[in-house]
């Protein structure tokens, strides 16, 4: 008897639970990303009757019953005050959210405060950290890169949950989990760093720009100053030393 695919049951899992919050699923798409045969897939999903699975959450207004969320506060309808201004309830990661220069701490204000703003500066500052993601990211490719090629990593973890008597409180009745293979890893890494190198790529262009308008502006410089010169017959000698009444002839080569 064949031996049952891991895939499975990790395909079903992931089926019913993307059901379960309403998402409509793309079955070939599904197959690509699990790597297996969609005739293969349609099977597993037929036998196993994925479907009689999937139990829509019901949605429900407010928090679960006992929940004191919202004590003392207001909402848009005035029934609560709400929260307080500038509160961070819904900050996650940080990325998105509005900064208020008066509540960051000493670090976080040395940090801005070291930030450089000169151009060139900043696109230097920048090139040191893209080029640290960059080694971060080829290190983490190679890592998944040796491990053997039905490794699996856990990339969500769903656990449904019921109230508990009533109480605030709940108890788990079902977890479901998904996974993704090493090869699947290494293209999303792979997909984060060709636009890591992209930005690379712009920065050494935009450096290499700043340096050759640098040395033209050189060069006019030079040009004028010679072309002072041979106008005036004034010479400026350095700070320090000395300037002779009687320059004498001074034999100029004609600049062009």
């Amino acid at each position: 008897m064949p031996k049952r695919s891991e895939k499975r049951d990790t395909a079903k899992a992931e089926y019913v639970e993307r059901r379960s919050r309403g998402e409509k699923i793309n079955l070939r798409e599904f197959a690509d990303k699990l790597g297996v045969n969609y005739k293969t897939l349609r099977d597993w999903k037929r036998i196993d009757e994925w479907d009689k699975d999937v139990q829509p959450q019901k949605k429900k207004r407010g928090g679960q019953p006992g929940n004191k969320n919202s004590a003392g506060k207001k909402n848009a309808a005035g029934s609560h005050p709400g929260a307080p201004r500038r509160n961070k309830n819904a900050e996650k990661d940080g990325a998105y959210s509005t900064v208020f220069f008066d509540t960051l701490t000493d670090e976080e204000k040395e940090l801005i405060e070291q930030t450089p703003l000169e151009s060139k500066a900043a696109l230097e500052h920048e090139m040191k950290i893209l080029k640290f993601r960059e080694n971060k990211i080829l290190l983490k490719i190679a890592e998944y890169e040796d491990q053997p090629e039905d490794s699996l990593y856990v990339s969500s973890v769903l656990d449904m949950r019921e109230p508990r008597g009533g109480q605030d409180g709940v108890k788990q009745t079902m977890g479901m989990y998904t996974k993704d293979s090493a090869f699947s890893r290494v293209l999303k890494l792979q997909e984060a760093l060709y636009k890591i190198q992209g930005r690379i790529a712009k920065i050494t262009d935009s450096l290499r720009m700043m340096e050759e308008f640098g040395a033209k502006i050189e060069l006019e410089r030079e040009r004028l100053e010679i072309l002072r010169v041979r106008a005036t017959g004034m010479v400026d000698a350095p700070d320090g030393e000395d300037k002779p009444d009687d320059l004498g002839e001074i034999e100029i080569e004609d600049v062009k």
